[in-house]
């Protein structure tokens, strides 16, 4: 004899499945949910790790210019940060406005100097390159960049540099470079070509990314920070904003 399945069994299956389905569609939402949030978070991380390197590249440099100041004293000899400013194709595309060399006067006071490095040189997080005196040709398309103030860095013109360990050269080349010069008082040498105009010598710096020739196109007048540097005592002031400058 064929027993028949009871009535409340196909309303309890029927029950049991709408159960299974609206489970399902909810951990379906959860997740949903979830993602969006990771999403959302991943993000904000994304959006601020150009501020952390900005933040990191202004720290590095106002320790370059404490141990740059602090060695012309202590030595009683010049000192120089160098800012590799080799331009593409020509130079190279990785340290152009992006590596700092600090470097020592071998012979004090010599109007022919030979400079010896002190300690490696540093090279800024990637993506955030210096913002080089004259700006013409370095802004992304489409961006406009502050006019007043402008910022930018206050530099001494380029000069092609071979630094010397133990009076030997270094080969490679360090290569034509911005830099400013700490004299052995420690105070800043800042003469009218190097302030062309400005109050205090600056050092400004900016996410760009890099053109079809690999030059770097600053892209965000909202992301530039900097220092402005006290000639006298060669105290720094961080700007954080490009307004400041």
């Amino acid at each position: 004899m064929r027993l028949r399945p009871p009535a409340f069994t196909l309303a309890h299956r029927a029950s049991f499945a709408a159960r299974i389905r609206a489970f399902t569609l909810l951990e379906l939402l959860i997740v949903v949910g979830l993602i969006g949030v990771l999403v959302g978070g991943v993000s904000l991380a994304l959006g601020d790790s150009s501020g952390r390197s900005l933040a990191t590249a202004q720290q590095q440099l106002a320790s370059l210019v404490g141990q740059a100041r602090a060695n012309a004293a202590i030595g009683q000899t010049e000192t120089r940060l160098l800012f590799y400013g080799n331009p593409p194709p020509v130079g190279d595309a990785t340290r152009f406005l992006r590596q700092v060399q600090l470097v020592r006067a071998v012979t004090p006071g010599s109007a022919t100097t030979t400079w010896e490095p002190i300690g490696p040189a540093l090279t800024l997080p990637r993506g955030i390159y210096l913002v080089p005196p004259t700006t013409a040709g370095f802004i992304a398309a489409g961006v406009v960049w502050p006019t007043n103030p402008v910022p930018r860095s206050t530099l001494n013109t380029r000069i092609n540099y071979t630094l010397v360990s133990g009076n030997a050269p270094l080969i490679p080349i360090f290569g034509s470079s911005y830099w400013i010069e700490f004299l052995p008082n420690g105070s800043l040498r800042s003469d009218a070509a190097l302030l062309a105009g400005q109050p205090y010598p600056k050092l400004a710096i900016a996410t760009a990314a890099l053109s079809a020739t690999n030059s770097p196109l600053f892209n965000n007048p909202g992301a530039v920070r900097g220092l402005i540097i006290r000639p006298a005592t060669g105290a720094v002031t961080y700007v954080n904003e490009a307004a400041s400058f």
